[in-house]
């Protein structure tokens, strides 16, 4: 009978966590300005021993903030809470988390937010970039 109360008390857990994709990620409509484009191609290409871990961007699309690592295969997401809070520390804007290293994740209905679809490489051109951008529904 205690396994019995064990299994249930775990599958009620795990459906009702409130850790669920849709609020880790973006969803919904979202234009990007061509700032906030250029920002997220600087993003991408990175530097010397900056290589892309988390990319917030505010609702409206207008302003954002990331964050790097210093290592490509050790790369770890922030704390989520934290991230948030501090991108609205920026911005001034509600944010919302939109690429996680060269995988955009926010799901706008076009997007599916995994896959090769949603990937980035960073030596495609700037120009590849925004066609990209175009495609995913993230630019007009």
């Amino acid at each position: 009978m205690k396994v019995y109360k064990f299994f249930t008390i775990f599958l009620f857990l795990l459906f009702f966590s409130n850790n669920s994709y849709a609020a880790k990620y973006g969803t919904g409509e979202l234009k990007l300005t061509n700032s906030m484009v250029n920002y997220f191609i600087q993003y991408i290409r990175g530097k010397q021993f900056k290589y892309p871990s988390d990319f917030y961007v505010t609702l409206d699309g207008t302003d954002g903030t990331y964050w790097t690592c210093a290592e490509m295969t050790n790369c770890k997401s922030g704390s989520l809470v934290n991230d948030l809070k501090d991108c609205f520390r920026k911005t001034g804007k509600e944010c919302k988390k939109f690429a996680w290293k060269r995988t955009i994740k926010w799901n706008n209905g076009i997007n599916p937010g995994k896959g090769k679809i949603s990937q980035i490489k960073n030596k495609w051109s700037d120009q590849e970039i925004r066609s990209h951008l175009k495609k995913l529904g993230f630019i007009d």
